[in-house]
């Protein structure tokens, strides 16, 4: 520590100047200090510190949250930095988000100068023995890095448990679904931590294979009922296989185990939304909103349906409250096309458009919604505010749009009864969705005919028309298999292919599946890795790229 610097961040000259006392005394020679958020920020873009030690809050306004989040993004604070977080308090949200930042350590007011050197000791350890393996990934070698990780895990050298768990999330998020399915099961055959068999769980999920996550999980939650991330994935696998109703209860576990946790509060409210109860999601989704408007945690998906359903009680003061919360979101981050999206809909809600006005509107809306990029949430979104217009305005029937949407997802009966649940607020609607689903069954199985008829060819190409002319990613599916199982006796078999893998790239199973909330937030058991970022929605340039 003699050979290292450290920065003093606090508002209160008392505390800044004890804790300036302790870092001395622990051997730190070079100790600064400042009282400002952003006198901090100015500091370390100048300087660069081995040690932080920053207060939780400032009364002229910022966190040290706020600051450890923009130091990040920034790219400003090195990795070998230890950033130690004080605060007053240890709510769940505070905990929460300190670990969505990945901050080193967190200490609660009061705490002895003891607790304080011990968790820096522990953090700069910490840092050291993994070294090396955040160095690869921030040269974005991934294979070195998971080679690393494979050989600390094998050899037990330090932190070798974060070592394997770095390497399982990291093949994890290559889509390596085998390889990191099998480093979880070692971790947990070696040391039965929860989060090993709940990363076997997510492997089976993210390869499409629910009814084997189902098994995992009940096999995790009986040796850890408490655990509630098992209860988040839980209801993901539910919602993936149409068990709508299971998934609101185990979500609603999640909750009860950890009342204050804005993100379950969300995606249980809404969940409960797209299920028709409008009374338990409002309650759910305020809640969110009161306790943590501002935290990082919050998702403007709740913005969103909080809009549509004070819409639909006529209530146009809090609508235009939760639209222009919206719109100030979507300034701060001009480049997010899901935050984009949200706002051009919800701006529907505000002023509908004029029936000369609607064709040239919704057809820029029903090309968005042949796009990639749009999903099973926005489908969702889209059918409420249209079913919500169709109720309370003049505006034109959307039917050919609401039937595309139906076409593109309603890959099974489950998922067509989601789609009109959203939009049952305009009964034409939900039925129109539901008969979309059934539309869709008739047309694969009739070329699935073709095939046992003995010809598989005809089969092939019907499917594939039915897969462009839809987007749906059961007809997509239903080809590739067929392709896999006449491969040898279909001529340009390596033609076909390569045109049935672009649409499943596109629009397969793994981009159409229900999910709940922004999937740029760390997943339910999963890691913050530093460098390696999760996979973003995308931009509104990709989202411009149309197939």
């Amino acid at each position: 520590m003699a050979r290292s610097s450290a920065l003093v961040v606090d508002a209160n000259p008392t505390t800044r100047l004890t804790l300036v006392g302790q870092l001395r005394a622990f051997g730190y020679l070079s100790v600064s200090q400042v009282s400002r958020i952003a006198d901090a920020r100015r500091e370390i873009e100048r300087h660069p510190f081995d040690l932080v030690v920053c207060s939780d809050s400032f009364p002229r306004g910022g966190s040290g949250q706020e600051l450890l989040d923009d130091l990040r993004r920034s790219g400003l604070l090195p990795y070998g930095t230890v950033f130690i977080l004080i605060t007053d308090e240890a709510t769940y949200l505070k905990v929460a988000e300190a670990a969505e930042s990945s901050v080193d350590s967190y200490l609660v007011r009061p705490y002895s100068a003891g607790s304080l050197y011990d968790r820096i000791e522990q953090a700069r350890r910490r840092k050291v023995a993994l070294w090396d393996i955040h160095r690869t990934l921030q040269e974005r070698r991934y294979d070195d890095a998971i080679d690393l990780c494979l050989q600390r895990f094998a050899a037990r050298g330090p932190q070798w448990l974060s070592a394997a768990r770095w390497g399982a999330e990291i093949l994890l998020r290559l889509g390596r679904f085998g390889q990191a399915q099998a480093l979880f099961q070692s971790i947990w055959d070696t040391d039965p931590q929860p989060w090993a068999l709940l990363g076997v769980a997510r492997c089976q999920l993210d390869s499409g294979a629910p009814a084997a996550a189902l098994q995992t999980l009940r096999q995790l939650i009986e040796l850890a009922p408490d655990y509630p991330d098992a209860y988040d994935v839980l209801g993901r696998a539910q919602m993936e296989m149409g068990q709508f109703e299971d998934a609101l209860d185990s979500l609603g576990k999640a909750l009860e185990a950890t009342p204050m946790a804005i993100g379950r509060q969300q995606r249980l409210g809404m969940l409960a939304f797209f299920l028709g109860n409008r009374d338990k999601a409002i309650e759910l989704l305020q809640r969110a909103a009161a306790l943590g408007l501002d935290s990082k945690m919050f998702d403007a998906e709740s913005l969103v349906l909080l809009s549509i359903a004070a819409f639909e009680r006529r209530d146009e003061a809090e609508r235009e409250r939760h639209r222009q919360e919206l719109h100030k979101r979507a300034r701060a981050n001009p480049d997010d096309a899901r935050l984009q999206r949200f706002v051009r809909w919800i701006d529907l809600l505000a002023h509908p458009p004029q029936p000369h006005e609607a064709a040239a509107l919704f057809a820029d809306i029903a090309s968005d919604a042949a796009s990639p990029g749009f999903d099973m949430e926005a489908a969702c979104n889209l059918l409420a505010i249209l079913a919500a217009l169709a109720r309370h305005t003049a505006l034109p029937a959307q039917d050919e749009l609401v039937n595309r949407i139906g076409l593109r997802f309603a890959t099974s009966k489950a998922m067509g009864e989601l789609l009109a649940s959203a939009a049952a607020l305009h009964t034409p609607y939900a039925q129109r969705l539901r008969e979309c689903e059934v539309t869709m069954v008739q047309r694969i199985e009739q070329a699935l005919r073709r095939a046992s008829d003995g010809e598989p060819v005809l089969a092939l190409a019907e499917l594939v028309a039915i897969a462009q002319d839809t987007l749906n990613a059961r007809a997509v599916e239903s080809a590739w298999l067929l392709l896999q199982r006449y491969r040898d006796a279909l001529p340009n078999a390596d033609s076909w292919r390569e045109r049935i893998a672009s649409l499943r790239e596109a629009y397969g199973t793994a981009r159409n599946r229900p999910a709940l909330g922004d999937p740029r937030l760390r997943p339910a058991g999963g890691v913050n890795l530093g460098p390696m970022e999760r996979l973003s929605t995308p931009s509104r340039a990709e989202e411009a790229l149309r197939p």
